[in-house]
């Protein structure tokens, strides 16, 4: 259950940096209870994790977002010279609080001069941030929405990646098997000959790099496995339970309509947007050339971005459908494995060789399945606001 959450606070130099969890907050500050059903509530609070839920959950539980919006509570209705006043007021607290040491002879004298110029340097940072502001409350509020689908996305695919390093896992404990099979069988036929001791420190080697892929993989997974529950609002050492992930229908490809998206992309993009609200504040000369120079570039990689990702789920969907035909190949391969072995024709040895390779294609499938998801969502996510561009 999500019983708490972890809190700390941003300030307005950290605007969009992650946060990092410090103390346990109630689960107070999420979105009041009458804006949802208690249904809803009772699938969100549960201790499952399904895939169409991760939107509401960052939403309503993840540390970033919470802090994001405590924070915007400051800025709502700002102008651009309010926010400016917030980097000046900054700097001059922080000047406040330096303290030159004044004793060369002190063990922490270099350590305090060096955090008394960096403190500096941050001052003369947020003044200059000062001077070129060109935010106001809506331009806040659209970075933290951009924050916001960020982690929507990144959570997505991570646990993609999660189950991609589940698939691969179970791939190589099967491959662990037929590795020890293979030593085994190595060890009798040097018994008799018919092998060498190289033949059988080979076996073993290989062995012994397999079992540390696999500790590194276990390590990987279980990585991911933390970054997935902090960002929708569990503990990093808690353990929900991760629901199945969606199966895109290939045919989806077929009804996209490229040039549709290509503008839906410019009107929902982000960056764009931010850029254009903060070209409507400017008054400088020289910062308005500037950004009416990145709202150009803007444009152009956007198309160009989703046009990008267009072509790498095309590509996606032909490594599946590679996949599914070289899965029934196999199949049929096993089927004449299986005959032989029957017979006495094939070793048994020969016959697990030929089982882990249908193995290999049957992961090849589920992996280039979630290769496919992740294309299709990575596709979906530039349509609607993430597209590649630049920050003005």
């Amino acid at each position: 259950m999500k019983k708490n959450l972890q809190y700390s606070a941003l300030g307005l130099a950290c605007l969009l940096a992650a946060a990092v969890p410090v103390q346990a907050l109630a689960a107070t500050v999420v979105s009041p209870r009458f804006s949802r059903s208690e249904e809803e509530w009772a699938r969100l609070e549960d201790n499952t994790l399904e895939y169409d839920e991760i939107e509401d959950l960052i939403h309503e539980y993840n540390v970033t977002v919470i802090n994001n919006r405590t924070s915007y509570r400051d800025y709502r209705g700002d102008t651009p010279s309010d926010v400016a006043q917030r980097y000046r007021d900054a700097a001059s607290e922080l000047r406040d609080s330096i303290e030159f040491p004044t004793d060369p002879t002190e063990i922490s004298y270099a350590t305090m001069i060096m955090a008394a110029q960096t403190s500096e340097t941050m001052a003369k940072n947020l003044e200059k941030q000062a001077d070129n502001n060109v935010d106001d409350a809506q331009s806040i509020y659209m970075q933290y929405e951009q924050v916001e689908a960020n982690l929507v996305f990144n959570t997505k695919q991570n646990l993609i990646s999660y189950e991609q390093k589940l698939l691969t896992d179970q791939l190589s404990r099967e491959n662990r098997k037929l590795l020890e099979a293979q030593y085994q069988s190595a060890q009798v036929q040097a018994s008799v000959g018919n092998a060498t001791q190289m033949d059988v420190l080979n076996a073993k080697q290989a062995m012994e790099q397999l079992d540390s892929t696999i500790i590194s993989n276990e390590r990987d997974t279980q990585t991911l496995r933390q970054k997935i529950a902090l960002a929708t609002g569990w503990s990093y050492n808690a353990e929900p339970v991760f629901g199945e992930l969606p199966v895109i229908d290939l045919a989806v490809t077929d009804q996209i309509d490229l040039e549709a998206d290509k503008a839906k992309a410019l009107e929902e993009n982000y960056t764009l947007k931010i850029n254009k609200r903060k070209l409507e504040n400017s008054t400088d000369a020289a910062i308005r050339e500037n950004l009416e120079k990145t709202i150009h570039d803007n444009q152009q990689r956007i198309a160009s971005d989703v046009q990008t990702k267009y072509q790498s789920l095309l590509t996606a969907r032909a490594s599946y459908e590679l996949a599914i035909a070289e899965q029934a190949i196999e199949a049929q391969k096993l089927a004449a494995a299986a005959l032989r072995f029957q017979t006495g024709t094939a070793s048994r040895l020969e016959y697990q060789q030929e089982t882990y390779t249908m193995q290999e294609k049957d992961t090849a499938v589920e992996t280039s399945k979630l290769g496919f998801l992740s294309a299709w969502e990575t596709y979906q996510a530039a349509v609607k606001g993430l597209a590649s561009a630049d920050a003005g």
